[in-house]
């Protein structure tokens, strides 16, 4: 029997904070920046520090929750 691929409501997260809500919203998953040098878009209060990468994983993942990286 072919399962049908569902649709995935994936969100921005440029946060830690938007991320939470995003998770606790409903997001299947969530796309996030590094505030380095792999992120052409660093503006202030947006992306995440190692720490925050750290933080926002362990949330995601213990909601069965994707985090996606964007690199640009």
């Amino acid at each position: 029997m072919l399962q049908a691929n569902l649709p995935e409501l994936v969100c921005p997260a440029g946060s830690l904070r938007a991320l939470k809500l995003a998770i606790d919203a409903g997001a299947d998953a969530v796309y996030m920046g590094l505030r380095n040098a792999t992120n052409a878009r660093n503006f202030a209060g947006l992306n995440f520090d190692d720490e925050q990468l750290q933080e926002g994983l362990a949330y995601a993942h213990a909601r069965g929750r994707k985090v996606l990286m964007a690199l640009n």
